[in-house]
C-alpha cells in the first residue's frame, strides 16, 4: 500500500503492473480502495505524478458512494520506420506532469538510469540542483510544500534542458559514425507526445529523450532521416525502450 498526502488529506492507493498493457488506469473500488493499473517500466515516482495530477478526481470519488473508474489514458505508440522521404515523428506514449509530488529518495531517470534525489533545506535565498551520482536540491527553509513541489520541478526541468544540447550532440556524433548522410547537428525544444520532429530540415528532439539511454536516443535521430531498423544491427534492441518507458522525467 502506498500513500499519497495532498493538504490536510492522504490517499492510499495499490499499484498493479500489467506487462502487457500500454494504458494507465486509476480505478475506485469499494473493497480496494484507490488503485493504478500500469505497463511494465513505470516507476513508484511516475504514478505519484499521476497521483498528483488526478487527486482532487480521486478525492471527489472517494468520497462518493459508487466505484469509478478513469478513462486510460490514449496507448502508447513506438517509433516507426521512415517510409517516404519526409519523416512523421515518433510518438511518446506521454508528456511529463507539469508539477509533481517530490520526496526525498524518489528516483529520476536519466540516460536510461535511475538516480536518487536529495533534498536539502537550508538557508539560502535562492533553490538550486546539483548533480553528482544523485539530484541534489537545495531549497529555502521557509519553502512550504507547494513551494518546494513546484521549484523542484522547475530545477529539475531546468537541469534536463540544461544538458540536451551537449548530450544530443555527442548522441549524432554516434550516428554520424554510421550514416554518411546524417546532419550536422540536432536541436531540442518542448514538443509535447513527440519524441522528435523535423522543422526547416532540422531535426528537433524531445528535450525529455534525455531520460532514455544514448543508444535509443541515437536510434531517434537515425529514424528522422534513414532507415534506423537497418542502420543499427541492435535496433530491435535500441526502440525496446520506447515500448517499455514513457517519457514521464518527473
Amino acid at each position: 500500500m502506498y500513500t499519497y498526502q495532498t493538504g490536510n488529506q492522504t490517499i492510499d492507493y495499490k499499484i498493479e503492473v500489467v506487462p502487457n498493457r500500454t494504458d494507465i488506469t486509476v480505478q475506485i473500488c469499494d473493497k480496494e480502495g484507490v488503485k493504478v493499473i500500469i505497463p511494465r517500466g513505470l516507476n513508484e515516482n511516475n504514478v505519484r505524478s499521476i497521483i498528483a495530477r488526478k487527486a482532487t478526481w480521486i478525492l471527489k470519488q472517494l468520497n462518493g458512494s459508487q466505484p469509478a473508474e478513469e478513462k486510460p489514458a490514449a496507448p502508447k505508440k513506438e517509433a516507426v520506420k521512415k517510409e517516404t522521404a519526409k519523416k512523421e515523428a515518433p510518438k511518446a506514449a506521454a508528456s511529463a506532469a507539469k508539477t509533481g509530488s517530490f520526496e526525498e529518495g524518489d528516483k529520476f531517470p536519466y540516460l536510461g538510469r535511475q538516480y536518487r534525489l536529495n533534498i536539502v533545506r537550508g538557508d539560502v535565498a535562492k533553490a538550486e540542483m546539483t548533480f553528482r551520482a544523485k539530484f541534489i536540491a537545495t531549497v529555502p527553509e521557509s519553502w512550504n510544500e507547494q513551494q518546494t513541489n513546484e521549484g523542484i520541478g522547475q530545477l529539475l526541468t531546468e537541469w534536463y534542458q540544461g544538458r540536451a544540447g551537449e548530450k544530443f550532440q555527442e548522441a549524432l556524433k554516434s550516428v554520424k559514425k554510421a550514416a554518411d548522410n546524417a546532419p550536422e547537428s540536432v536541436k531540442w525544444d518542448e514538443l509535447g507526445e513527440e519524441y522528435a520532429t523535423t522543422q526547416d530540415n532540422t531535426i528537433v528532439l524531445n528535450w525529455r529523450l534525455l531520460t532514455a539511454p544514448l543508444a535509443t536516443i541515437e536510434y531517434v535521430i537515425a529514424s528522422q532521416f534513414t532507415n534506423a531498423d537497418e542502420l543499427f544491427e541492435d535496433a530491435a534492441e535500441r526502440k525496446q525502450w520506447l515500448g517499455d518507458n514513457t517519457l514521464n522525467a518527473f
